[in-house]
């Protein structure tokens, strides 16, 4: 090749994909590839008599890949990291998943291998068909539980990253989780890959061991050569190869800009919530189990507005059971005391399922699931798994403050059902003896139009709501908010979805119960500022998300938001969702000029 057409291959480039894990990162590349073809499978159907030597086969490839994971959790610790793989040991065990493979062993009769790979092809399909990116990285979960099945049945080592011998920035076409724990972590400065998500397990494991990273870059992957140098922006979404000299200068003005900005948003990060003028607010985190609580503190969380509850049954893909919810619960609610203050609540909305979250066995196919048997419709008709859960939350809240939270909630007759069942499981306690809070509090999920515009109802039946603005926007616009040819309706600040807020704040504060927003738009300063002049009184978002959101709430006086809400509300009327935001990111720019700049590196909008 000629010194041109080289210099031509590695001119610089600039691409773009998600912001995974925040932060910035340059120096040489490392390119990880895998090879898929090691592990292709063939139908292998064996001689009856081998039936036994292949179910054993299999038995001890189950018990070692448990050894494996078991080494993997201990490694890192408590925490969202070390979920990653407790969700592979649940699916490892899954009645299930065992049960199948072993079936289909004997039925064939197949080699392991070949059972493994029919089996888990089912329920990898199965994930791989959901619309939420969250529940298809479940798919990833169980191809890398598959592969370790694989590896171990074909007597190879694990992915190793030995060659590493000096800091590099990682790029591959995606990594499994067991992969990227592997890495070594004091030499691997960020990570870029083809693939994923903000959800993806990358992103997770990135931001849980701290390495900047960038995913879904497309082909970035067949871009790069070993030692091309990057340029990688975890807070921005880009990666830039081969940079030149004067956009090598730009990134480290970047990088010093960013260290500036964090200095300011730690000024706040450990103050309650408040305005300006001091006016008092909430701002707490959502949350899955297996999030440390370590974490939610030093973003300065005061407790959990949104304990996503349902992902005890996706990661194992099952109901797990009453003890199972107990041990997952009251773990969070004896965190929270010494994490996050006696005054932190954790709030625990009763299972979600349905739309694109489906559990297998839990849901029947449906024309259009997302009006269908989800949520709190499908606990109502199953009563049973209803109270288990119940109680199981009512049995944590003794070890600390905890709410429940029903949601989905679409009229007063559903939510005296639910308080039924709640006093029932409450009786059901009492009978065995077990200590649990009797006046926990209660709360009303509004993401449907009905609830919002009929809140003077509900109000007297619950101890306060909390906005689900992402479902909010779907059903008021009939816009489903996983299809991106109709993402230009899902605005927040949308008139219709801006008066239905202002209604549920005003009903509630007829009916003296206070209201939370905990969808996505609560983590938007923005819309945060907005929200608290119409009276919310508690947001709830991803904990990273709080620095940012407390530093612009106390930029601005209660009065002055107030203010705003009033002009807002004049303006829905005659502006569009477009105008609206306008208007309100004008006037945080008018108290906060590094605003925009600020947002670019911290929030999540």
């Amino acid at each position: 090749m000629n010194s041109d057409a080289a210099s031509d291959e590695r001119r610089m480039a600039t691409l773009s994909g998600l912001a995974a894990s925040r932060g910035f990162a340059s120096g040489p590349v490392f390119v990880h590839r895998r090879d898929d073809g090691d592990f292709a499978v063939q139908d292998a159907v064996v001689p009856e008599g081998r039936i036994p030597a292949e179910l054993e086969r299999y038995r001890d490839a189950r018990a070692q890949a448990r050894r494996q994971i078991d080494d993997l959790v201990a490694r890192m610790g408590d925490g969202s990291a070390a979920s990653v793989f407790a969700n592979h040991l649940a699916i490892l065990e899954d009645p299930l998943l065992v049960s199948q493979v072993e079936d289909t062993i004997r039925s064939g009769p197949y080699a392991a291998e070949t059972a493994i790979r029919r089996v888990v092809g089912g329920f990898r399909e199965m994930f791989g068909r959901m619309e939420d990116p969250y529940l298809r990285e479940r798919e990833r979960d169980i191809e890398d539980v598959e592969r370790r099945f694989l590896r171990i049945l074909h007597g190879r080592e694990e992915t190793s990253f030995s060659s590493i011998k000096s800091p590099v920035i990682i790029v591959a076409d995606d990594l499994a989780p067991s992969e990227t724990v592997a890495l070594p972590r004091e030499l691997v400065l960020g990570i870029a890959t083809d693939h994923g998500s903000a959800t993806s397990h990358v992103a997770l494991l990135s931001r849980a061991l701290g390495i900047p990273a960038v995913v879904g870059l497309g082909d970035v992957s067949l871009r790069v050569h070993p030692g091309d140098r990057v340029l990688l922006d975890g807070s921005n979404g880009t990666v830039t190869v081969n940079p030149d000299t004067a956009t090598a200068a730009d990134f480290r003005r970047l990088v010093r800009r960013a260290k500036e900005l964090t200095a300011i948003l730690d000024e706040d990060r450990q103050l309650p919530g408040a305005m300006k003028d001091g006016t008092p607010l909430k701002i707490v985190a959502n949350i899955q189990p297996g999030v440390p609580f370590g974490s939610l503190a030093a973003f300065g969380a005061q407790g959990v507005g949104l304990y996503r509850t349902e992902y005890l049954w996706l990661g194992a893909g099952r109901e797990p059971s009453e003890e199972e919810q107990f041990g997952a619960y009251s773990e969070a609610v004896k965190a929270a005391l010494p994490s996050l203050g006696p005054e932190a609540r954790i709030t625990f909305r009763c299972l979600d399922i349905g739309g694109d979250k489906i559990m297998r066995g839990a849901k029947a196919v449906e024309a259009n699931p997302f009006l269908g048997n989800r949520s709190v419709r499908w606990l109502l008709g199953h009563p049973d798994a209803f109270r288990t859960q119940l109680r199981a939350i009512l049995r944590a809240s003794a070890f600390g403050k905890a709410a429940v939270m029903y949601p989905m909630i679409a009229t007063r007759t559903e939510l005296r059902r639910c308080n039924e069942e709640l006093q029932r499981a409450m009786d059901e306690l009492r009978g065995k003896g077990q200590d649990f809070d009797p006046n926990i509090m209660r709360g009303v999920m509004i993401e449907t139009p009905a609830a919002a515009i009929c809140a003077d109802q509900l109000a007297p039946e619950v101890d306060f709501f909390s906005i689900g603005t992402n479902d909010l926007v779907q059903y008021t616009l009939a816009a489903d908010r996983g299809n991106e040819q109709v993402a230009y309706l899902s605005h927040p600040s949308d008139p219709a979805v801006v008066r239905l807020v202002d209604t549920t704040c005003r009903l509630s504060r007829e009916g003296g119960i206070y209201t939370c927003v905990c969808g996505e738009s609560a983590a938007d300063p923005v819309m945060a500022v907005l929200w608290v002049g119409m009276g919310v009184k508690v947001l709830s978002m991803a904990a990273s998300c709080i620095p940012a959101v407390k530093k612009v709430l106390r930029t601005v006086t209660s009065a002055e938001a107030q203010a705003l809400a009033e002009e807002v509300r004049t303006a829905c009327s005659s502006c569009s969702a477009e105008e609206i935001y306008a208007r309100c990111r004008d006037f945080i720019l008018s108290k906060m000029p590094d605003f925009e700049q600020m947002r670019s590196f911290f929030t999540a909008v």
